[in-house]
C-alpha cells in the first residue's frame, strides 16, 4: 500500500512517479472540492497535501521538471513563506481568480502531451477553458485522472456531523415557499430542472445548515430541483429522522450522497437542465442522459438568496449591534491591556472569540480571524500561528479583520487601532483608506450599476498619491451562510468572471474594504458591510444607494484631519454617533466613556 509522503517535496516526487506511469506530462491540483467551495473539509485539501500552501485560492501545476503554484496578491507573502524549500515555485497571478496556468501549459507542453486532473475538483467553466486551449495546441486533457487518492494514505473521511434546521423566523420563508420561488425562476429561464452543487445555495434552498466546513455553517450535499420533485443527496448518517420526515412532507427526497450521478442519468429525455458552470464540477454533467438540453447560467438560488428580504435585513441590523458590542468591548480591553500585561496576536484573537460568544445566538466566527500586529498586517490574509505569534507592544498599529455567524446574519468587519506611538505615514495611510471607504459608503448610483463601476472610488485617494491595493474592494456576504458570496462584487476587473458583471440589486449585502499594505512595515484596511437600498427616482432614472450595516468604532486618533473634506468629516461624525447610539447602551460606563473619546473628531 502507498504511504503518505512526509513533505511537499516528497509528495511532488510521488506525483511525478505516478504521472510517469500514467504517461501524463502535467498534472493540475486546484484549491477546491466537488462543490467549488472556498473553505474545504479536510478530505478535499489536496492542494495543501501536495504543496503545504494553506490559502483558499491557488492552483498547483506539476510537470516532470517544474512545479508551480499560481495564486493572487492576497497570498504572495504567505505562499512565498509556505513554499520555501519545497521545490515549488510561486507564480504570481496578474489578475485574481483567472486560470493563467492554462496559457502556461499551452505555451510550455509539446504537441501530443497529456494533462491529468480530477475533473470533480475543477469547475465546468475552467475545464472548458482548459480543454479549448489544450486542444488548439494538440494537447489532451484527462479529467478522470485522480492521482492524489492512491497516494494520500491518511486522508480524512468526509465529515458526519448532523444537519440542523435554520428556523423560519430567521430564514424568512418556508422550504415550500423557497422551492416555489426557485421553480418560478426556472420557468422564467425556460428550464425544468436545476442541478445545484454549491453548498450555500443548497443550505438556503432547504433551510438547513451543517458543520462540515470550517467557518461556514454548511453541509456536503448535491441537490436536484425539478418541476414537481426535489432531491437532496447527502450521507444518510447526517440526516436526523425528524428533519427527514419534514423534508419528505415538503416533497423532497433524501437520497445517498453518492447516488447523484445515477439520479441524473435517469432524468427525462428532452428535459432542460440549468447548471452554473462556475459552481458545478466538470464531471457531474457527464452523468446527464443524451438528448437533454443543458442551459448554463448563475444558479437561480444565488440570485434569490443574494437579495435579502426586509425581514432578513432587519435581523441583520440586530446582528450588527451584537457584533458591534463584542468588537467595542474587545478594543476597550486591548487599549487597556497592551503595555500592562503580555498580549500576543493569538491572545487577542482568543479574547475576541470569547467576547463574541457572549452575544446572544452567536454560533462562531464566519472566517479565520486576522489578528495582525505591525508588519504582519501588510499580509492581507495573515493568520497568526504559534510560530508567527507576535507580542503586541504599546506602539504601532494593530489590524483586526473578523466576523461572526448568527442565525440572523453574518458579519465581516475590519478595523485598525493604534496601540501607542504612531508615525505620520501611518496616519496618512489610514486616512487615505478611510476616504476610500467613505466614498463608497455614501455613494448614490443609477439602477443597474455594476461593482467594477464603483471600485475606482475606493482607490482614487490612493492613486493620487501613487498608491494602490491588490485586491478587490468588496464581496457579497451571505445570511448565516458564506461570508463570501456572489453574484455581486466590487472589483477593478470587469468581465474577468461572470460574477463581476452582476448588477447591484436592492437587498444585496456587500463589503467595502480598501487597504494599504507596506511590506515589512504596516497594513491598514477598513471594512464595512453595506446594504443596497432603493433611492430616489428622477427624470434621469432610478437611483440606489448603500445603507451601512456595520456598527464598530472608526478610531479617529489615526485620522489626519486635514486630508478629509467637510462632507467626509460630517459622514465620519454621523457614523460614529450612530455606533455610539446603537452599541453604547450595552456597554459599561467605563467602556462608553472610552469609546466616545476614541471616536471623537
Amino acid at each position: 500500500m502507498p504511504t503518505t509522503p512526509a513533505s511537499p517535496k516528497a509528495n511532488i516526487a510521488a506525483l511525478r512517479r505516478l504521472m510517469a506511469e500514467k504517461r501524463l506530462q502535467a498534472y493540475i491540483i486546484p484549491a477546491t472540492d466537488p462543490h467549488m467551495s472556498e473553505y474545504l473539509p479536510e478530505h478535499w485539501t489536496a492542494l495543501r497535501w501536495a504543496s503545504g500552501f494553506t490559502g483558499s485560492a491557488g492552483t498547483l501545476v506539476v510537470t516532470p521538471d517544474f512545479a508551480g503554484l499560481w495564486t493572487d496578491s492576497r497570498y504572495f507573502l504567505q505562499a512565498g513563506q509556505q513554499l520555501a524549500g519545497s521545490g515549488i515555485e510561486l507564480v504570481k497571478l496578474v489578475i485574481p481568480h483567472t486560470p493563467e496556468f492554462i496559457d502556461w501549459l499551452a505555451d510550455t507542453l509539446p504537441e501530443g502531451s497529456s494533462v491529468g486532473l480530477d475533473g470533480s475538483l475543477m469547475s465546468r467553466q475552467w475545464y472548458q477553458s482548459l480543454e479549448k486551449r489544450m486542444q488548439a495546441e494538440g494537447i489532451r486533457p484527462d479529467p478522470h485522472a485522480d492521482l492524489v487518492s492512491p497516494l494520500w494514505a491518511d486522508r480524512k473521511p468526509l465529515p458526519l456531523e448532523p444537519v440542523f434546521e435554520h428556523p423560519v423566523k430567521f430564514a424568512g420563508a418556508t422550504r415550500k415557499e423557497k422551492l416555489a420561488r426557485i421553480r418560478a425562476a426556472l420557468a422564467e429561464r425556460k428550464a425544468g430542472y436545476t442541478v445545484i452543487s454549491s453548498l450555500d445555495d443548497i443550505g438556503w434552498a432547504f433551510n438547513l445548515r451543517g458543520r462540515d466546513v470550517p467557518y461556514n455553517p454548511l453541509f456536503v450535499a448535491h441537490a436536484v430541483i425539478g418541476p414537481k420533485e426535489a432531491a437532496l443527496f447527502i450521507d444518510p448518517a447526517k440526516m436526523p429522522e425528524d428533519i427527514r420526515r419534514k423534508l419528505t412532507r415538503d416533497g423532497v427526497q433524501v437520497l445517498p450522497y453518492t447516488s447523484v450521478t445515477a439520479y441524473l442519468g435517469k432524468l427525462p429525455l428532452g428535459a432542460s437542465i440549468l447548471i452554473d458552470p462556475k459552481r458545478v464540477s466538470q464531471n457531474l454533467p457527464g452523468a446527464f442522459p443524451g438528448g437533454v438540453k443543458v442551459l448554463e447560467g448563475v444558479n437561480v438560488t444565488t440570485w434569490l438568496k443574494a437579495c435579502k428580504t426586509p425581514a432578513e435585513a432587519a435581523h441583520t441590523r440586530n446582528t450588527m449591534v451584537k457584533d458591534g458590542v463584542a468588537l467595542t468591548k474587545f478594543f476597550y480591553w486591548l487599549a487597556h491591556t497592551v503595555g500592562k500585561q503580555a498580549v500576543t496576536e493569538l491572545d487577542a484573537e482568543a479574547r475576541l472569540h470569547a467576547l463574541r460568544l457572549e452575544q446572544k445566538d452567536c454560533v462562531g466566527e464566519s472566517f479565520g480571524t486576522i489578528s495582525a500586529y505591525a508588519a504582519h498586517a501588510a499580509m492581507p490574509h495573515y493568520s497568526a500561528t504559534p510560530e508567527s505569534n507576535a507580542a503586541l507592544k504599546p506602539e504601532g498599529l494593530y489590524l483586526l479583520d473578523c466576523g461572526g455567524h448568527y442565525p440572523g446574519g453574518t458579519t465581516d468587519t475590519t478595523r485598525v487601532i493604534s496601540l501607542g506611538k504612531i508615525t505620520g505615514q501611518q496616519m496618512i495611510d489610514y486616512t487615505l483608506v478611510l476616504k476610500g471607504l467613505i466614498a463608497v459608503c455614501r455613494l448614490r448610483y443609477p439602477k443597474g450599476t455594476r461593482g467594477y463601476q464603483i471600485d475606482v472610488l475606493s482607490r482614487v485617494p490612493q492613486w493620487m498619491q501613487g498608491i494602490n491595493f491588490g485586491h478587490g474592494t468588496g464581496h457579497g456576504v451571505g445570511y448565516f451562510l458564506n461570508v463570501h458570496e456572489g453574484p455581486q462584487s466590487i472589483s477593478p476587473t470587469p468581465g474577468a468572471t461572470a460574477v463581476m458583471e452582476a448588477p447591484l440589486l436592492p437587498g444585496m449585502i456587500t463589503s467595502v474594504e480598501p487597504g494599504i499594505y507596506r511590506s515589512g512595515q504596516h497594513g491598514v484596511r477598513l471594512e464595512n458591510l453595506v446594504l443596497c437600498v432603493e433611492g430616489e427616482k428622477t427624470e434621469f432614472g432610478e437611483f440606489q444607494g448603500f445603507e451601512v450595516l456595520t456598527l464598530a468604532p472608526i478610531f479617529t486618533n489615526l485620522v489626519k484631519k486635514s486630508l478629509l473634506t467637510k462632507d467626509e468629516l460630517a459622514w465620519l461624525r454621523a457614523y460614529n454617533k450612530l455606533v455610539y447610539r446603537k452599541v453604547g447602551r450595552f456597554l459599561t460606563a467605563g467602556e462608553k466613556a472610552w469609546v466616545k473619546t476614541a471616536m471623537k473628531i
